[in-house]
């Protein structure tokens, strides 16, 4: 890619930075949801959960409120861009001489990216404190933070696509509310896959939150994991680490395809 394309990416994830810091609050609410959900999990669950978990339950939830982060910050990626194209400013960035306009899109992927792994640093930080601390290792920390990048990526890639799908942002906004509790409750990120009914755990197992939570999980709490190590068996099979990075990339490899072929038409 071109040094101008570079450029005018800069310049455009810049703008979305400067958003940022004039609206803190944006932030600060995507910081303290997860927090607000953590507590509140902690302390009507950890009574019923002592039997099936081993350890503190804040221990078994704080890869999960990494993950919701992740997961929801992505999936409202591209309601700004809407916002751009109900202003009219993303007619005029199409009209403008852009080097590549898919320039505009990465610009905002950037952001949210950026954003939201400084969301999580923060979680960690405040887990830290009430004494959960990362088991893993080195390696561990890069297989948790692959597991984040591939959650931001594939997520983001689906919200960019579909505000280009929609032309109105609260009808973008219905769809991912009604997306998002089904797929942070019929995953393992508050509840382990056991406790769920046998004909569900398979299901569970193909949701892409499940994919990164369970990896994520076993890096933060056991310092002798491994990518072989078996996690749960459900009827679809017993899955290790390894294969669940595997099935979290082929959906972002999924994901790109199809948000790239939404852009090529609506960017054309």
């Amino acid at each position: 890619m071109s040094r101008e394309f570079w450029q005018e990416t800069r310049i455009q994830a810049w703008r979305w930075f400067l958003h940022t810091r004039r609206r803190p609050i944006v932030v600060i609410s995507g910081l303290f949801q997860p927090l607000i959900w953590m507590a509140l999990f902690v302390l009507v669950l950890k009574d019923s959960m002592r039997e099936v978990i081993v350890g503190p339950y804040l221990d078994f939830v704080t890869p999960g409120a990494l993950l919701f982060t992740a997961f929801n910050a992505s999936l409202n990626a591209g309601v700004p861009l809407l916002f751009d194209r109900e202003l009219g400013f993303l007619d005029r960035l199409r009209v403008a001489p852009l080097a590549d306009r898919f320039s505009i899109v990465l610009a905002s992927a950037i952001h949210i990216a950026v954003i939201t792994l400084m969301q999580c640093v923060v979680i960690i930080g405040a887990a830290a404190a009430l004494g959960v601390r990362f088991q893993g290792g080195l390696l561990g920390a890069g297989v948790g933070l692959v597991a984040l990048l591939l959650v931001i990526l594939g997520f983001t890639a689906v919200s960019l696509g579909l505000a280009f799908q929609f032309r109105r942002h609260f009808e973008m906004l219905a769809v991912v509310m009604i997306v998002t509790l089904p797929m942070v409750f019929l995953s393992s990120a508050f509840a382990p896959l056991e406790r769920l009914p046998e004909w569900l755990r398979g299901l569970v197992l193909l949701n892409p939150v499940t994919l990164a939570i369970e990896p994520l999980r076993a890096v933060y709490s056991d310092e002798e994991w491994s990518f072989t190590m078996p996690l749960d068996e459900t009827w679809l099979g017993t899955p290790t680490p390894a294969a669940c990075l595997v099935g979290l990339a082929i959906f972002v490899a999924v994901a790109g395809f199809w948000s790239r072929g939404v852009l090529r038409r609506k960017l054309a």
